[in-house]
């Protein structure tokens, strides 16, 4: 597949096999999807369809068997485990259904704590993260730790501490997997509309056709091959 200059992830006939002593695992095969900048895609399918394989795959957490892949612009393929850990932490932020957030730290700790890793935490960083939690309704509790907030508003912290290095590309791992319907919406809301106006790109991987409906494009899995894709934005 040759890369569009729009496109900000280029999966090019992909293919991951698991191997072990005795079984050998072929998750995705031949798989090739193109996300453009800003775009909002979601991937669907059954359990052991390759959803998360996929995930890990464009996230730089696994490697390919086969085939290529580009993050905007850069073939991954070809870099070191050093040259990923860098592209990662410039280039991917990174939204799970388990929050992940750091349970002694507090929600603006939470965010600002890819700042501080990357020796960034400069005070006009230091005030965007304020200015986001603030954003997403959370000025108010800064200084709570996770225990002391909500599963949507850890959520949200998630979300801000995604987006806090500006990264071009969110990937989101069944975000409200541990949310009711309302908080759901609630954070989607949130996710939408933080990264339109950040112009990120967000692959996001997901079994609800009502959290799938939030983005531009779905792509459905089935038996490690794209079984079909369906448009919902222009």
């Amino acid at each position: 597949m040759k890369r569009n200059t729009e496109d900000v992830i280029l999966v090019d006939k992909v293919a991951k096999t698991y191997r072990t002593r005795k079984l050998e695992y072929t998750a995705i095969k031949d798989i090739s999807i193109a996300v453009k900048r800003g775009e909002f895609v979601s991937v669907l399918g059954p359990s052991g369809s390759g959803k998360t394989t996929l995930m890990n795959l464009i996230g730089t957490l696994d490697r390919p068997a086969e085939g290529r892949i580009l993050i905007d612009g850069v073939n991954t393929t070809s870099l070191n485990e050093n040259e990923l850990s860098i592209l990662r932490n410039r280039k991917i932020g990174f939204v799970f259904q388990s929050y992940n957030l750091v349970p002694y730290l507090n929600a603006f700790e939470n965010v600002t704590l890819p700042l501080m890793v990357d020796g960034i935490d400069t005070k006009e960083n230091l005030e965007r993260g304020r200015a986001l939690l603030a954003e997403v309704g959370l000025g108010g509790k800064m200084g709570k730790k996770p225990n002391e907030l909500s599963g949507g508003e850890q959520q949200r912290v998630a979300i801000v501490r995604a987006l806090i290095n500006e990264p071009p590309i969110i990937l989101a791992d069944e975000p409200t997997g541990n949310l009711d319907s309302k908080t759901s919406d609630a954070v989607m809301k949130v996710l939408v509309r933080m990264a339109k106006e950040h112009n990120t790109t967000i692959v996001m991987v997901t079994h609800e056709e009502d959290i799938a409906a939030y983005s531009d494009r779905s792509i459905y899995l089935k038996d490690g091959v794209v079984e079909r894709e369906k448009r919902l934005r222009k």
